[in-house]
């Protein structure tokens, strides 16, 4: 019979493609550690990246034990580290396996203890079975029975309880083991018949193969060799296909045992050795050691005692590393008999004397198993009775609870329909009352905003717009009167020019403010680059910047897209890098700059200007405040006020903030903020 069946969970539970091709499974995993560490935002607390460490050490499972076991350490200590309940758990199971095989199997059992605190503790039932199944595994290795079937039937239970198929074949498959080692064949016969059913319904050949070739052992020990052959030839058939060389390797030994047991030792031989051959590459120490008896047994019916010797003791040394009875006592039996043969009477005594005691400490064993089983399996049924009985009046409890809380649930809603009813008359009348006083003071703060609009409107076009258009008049009206000459009308340009710019830019400012106060302003936001629209603005202001001698950088970083209204940004930006033109010192710099912040982009735009006092920026941005705050330029620039005041309406539409930081004669540096993606409010 295979040793119990090891459950693994990589990426996905219970993928059985993974032994098909571990050479190539090997090499694209370490490709994708490769590409993890030469990422640039390589993190060792990725939990993908953890999941590849443990895959690379299950692929070491039968193949490399140090290996297997740095990856599992270092697995474990990165899940350690992020608290990775899965990467925890299975770099615990390797770690195991790997002290075991070393026969340190009280760090094996604590390794798997742990193992399943951690699973138990995060309510994780698939992990919750793999730590108990390996925790039956390593026990019934140690010939610790009873608390093997302790670990499956916990397991058991939880998988019945998930409806997970798959781990319950698994696990029922290693208590049918247990059952075989007990030499209750019946019992165990039975349990492969439950194993076949779940089978059929996983629908997986590989599956179906595993449990026909522990039935064919199962057989041959039974002495049935038809089905025995049957059974294993079409195992033997799933396993070449698939190349999973350890059951293939097991599938092979079952037939070379049911071809001994027929007494035809050289057909036997043939069907060892292949199996001996596929263990060349796999650390399966504990299958081997049952391999190389059978072997011995072969050599000694060929009459061919040197073979017999060296396998005999091959496994003996396997036996004793790593506390295999069993085993040591079949090869101290073989030892005995081929030194009784060749007339070595003093070592065919001492391994018969070994033989001996290990017999009778096996049949001590055993006993204590049977009995250590039966408890186990009668205080495992008791429980599950309590644990009925228990729900059971539970569920009593809780009807009764139910039904007087559905009584009591009636009488209230009969007492809440009747005040419902009641009270629904004077809660209508004062809705009715409280909308309408709602509506009329909306309707008061309307009006007193439209007044307010209105005279901030007629105090621009008044002050602001009626001085520029008058000087443009006054000197068309020279030109045309014969005042001045053409040439001297031309000397008046550049100012005539830098006039026309002034009311372009305050009349697009004033459209979208008045817009905006007058019938709302619909934001429509978007993706876009802010770095190619920042650049837009300078190159559009870049002749009023040079009239100043004035340069402007824009190091905000490039391919950045942020998510907002194109138009109302656009507004913002040339806004502030207007004034930041308009109160710069000639020859001076303008700088741009933009960082992510929490989902944000901030925009500075920063000038080395006139500056602002205290006073102004505690009003500059001001929601309170009915007036707009205007000042003159380094070379005589006469503003609206407006600007700003647009610009804290369009960032606040977009979901952003906007802020200055100022000093008199130090220069002043506007922030605004913007969503770098959809939904991003602060």
């Amino acid at each position: 019979m295979k040793r119990p069946f090891v459950l693994f969970i990589f990426l996905q539970f219970f993928n059985p493609t993974f032994t098909y091709s571990q050479s190539t499974q090997l090499d694209s995993l370490y490709s994708e550690v490769h590409k993890f560490q030469k990422s640039e935002n390589f993190d060792t607390a990725d939990h993908n990246y953890i999941n590849l460490l443990n895959s690379i050490g299950k692929e070491y499972y039968f193949k490399n034990i140090d290996s297997l076991y740095y990856y599992s350490q270092k697995a474990q200590k990165l899940s350690a580290k992020t608290k990775y309940v899965e990467g925890s758990v299975l770099a615990l199971a390797g770690i195991s396996h790997c002290q075991s095989y070393k026969g340190e199997n009280d760090k094996a059992i604590k390794s798997l203890e742990k193992a399943y605190v951690i699973a138990n503790k995060n309510k994780d039932a698939k992990l919750q079975i793999l730590a108990l199944n390996r925790l039956g595994i390593l026990n019934y290795d140690i010939g610790n029975h009873a608390e093997a079937l302790k670990a499956y039937l916990m397991a058991i239970e939880i998988a019945t309880a998930t409806n997970d198929i798959l781990n319950l074949s698994f696990v029922k498959e290693n208590i049918a083991h247990l059952y075989l080692a007990q030499k209750d064949y019946k019992q165990s016969l039975i349990i492969y018949k439950e194993i076949q059913k779940l089978n059929h319904q996983l629908g997986e050949d590989v599956y179906k193969a595993q449990s026909s070739s522990n039935i064919a052992d199962l057989y041959v020990k039974l002495k049935d060799f038809e089905n025995a052959k049957i059974y294993i030839d079409s195992s033997i058939v799933i396993f070449e296909e698939k190349k999973i060389d350890d059951w293939l390797a097991y599938s092979y030994m079952v037939k070379g045992d049911l071809y001994l047991k027929q007494n035809r030792p050289k057909l036997a031989l043939y069907w060892y050795d292949k199996a001996l051959t596929l263990h060349e590459d796999l650390n399966d120490d504990r299958s081997k050691a049952q391999l190389l008896n059978s072997l011995s047994e072969a050599y000694f019916k060929l009459y061919n005692y040197v073979d017999a010797e060296e396998n005999a003791i091959a496994s003996l040394d396997i036996g004793k590393r790593l506390s295999l009875l069993d085993d040591s006592k079949t090869s101290n039996n073989l030892l005995y008999k081929i030194n009784k043969n060749n007339n070595n009477i003093d070592s065919a005594l001492k391994y018969h004397e070994v033989y001996k005691l290990l017999s009778d400490s096996i049949s001590r064993k055993e006993n204590l198993n049977s009995l250590g089983i039966l408890k186990t399996k009668l205080e495992f049924e008791k429980q599950q009775k309590d644990v009925e009985l228990a729900n059971e009046k539970a569920k009593a409890r809780q009807n009764i609870y139910i039904y007087l809380s559905l009584i009591i649930l009636a009488i209230l809603a009969l007492i809440i329909f009747l005040l419902r009813k009641q009270s629904k008359a004077r809660k209508k009348f004062n809705n009715e009352l409280r909308l309408k006083t709602k509506a009329l003071e909306k309707r008061e703060e309307e009006l007193n905003a439209i007044n307010a609009t209105k005279d901030k409107l007629f105090s621009i076009i008044g002050h602001d717009l009626r001085g520029p258009i008058n000087a443009l008049a006054s000197v068309l009206s020279m030109l045309k009167e014969d005042e001045i000459t053409q040439e001297e009308f031309l000397d008046f340009t550049p100012k005539v020019k830098n006039d026309v710019d002034a009311i372009s830019f305050t009349l697009n400012n004033l459209l979208s403010w008045g817009r905006t106060q007058m019938t709302g302003s619909k934001t429509e936001p978007s993706n876009f680059d802010i770095h190619e629209l920042i650049t837009e603005n300078i190159k559009l202001l870049k002749k009023t910047a040079n009239n100043k001698g004035i340069s402007i950088t824009n190091t905000s970083p490039t391919n950045t897209a942020v998510w907002a209204d194109i138009n109302q940004i656009d507004v913002v930006i040339r806004n502030l890098l207007s004034n930041a033109i308009k109160f710069s010192h000639p020859d001076g710099v303008i700088s741009v700059n933009a960082i992510k912040e929490d989902g944000f982009l901030k925009i500075s735009i920063k000038d080395k200007g006139v500056g602002m006092s205290p006073e102004i920026l505690s009003e500059i941005f001001n929601s309170k405040n009915t007036t707009l705050i205007t000042t003159y330029g380094t070379s005589n620039e006469k503003g609206t006020g407006l600007g700003l005041s647009l610009c804290k309406e369009m960032v606040n539409n977009n979901d952003g903030e906007i802020f200055v930081v100022s000093e008199i004669n130090e220069g002043s540096i506007f922030y605004f903020t913007i969503p770098l993606r959809e939904n991003n409010k602060k």
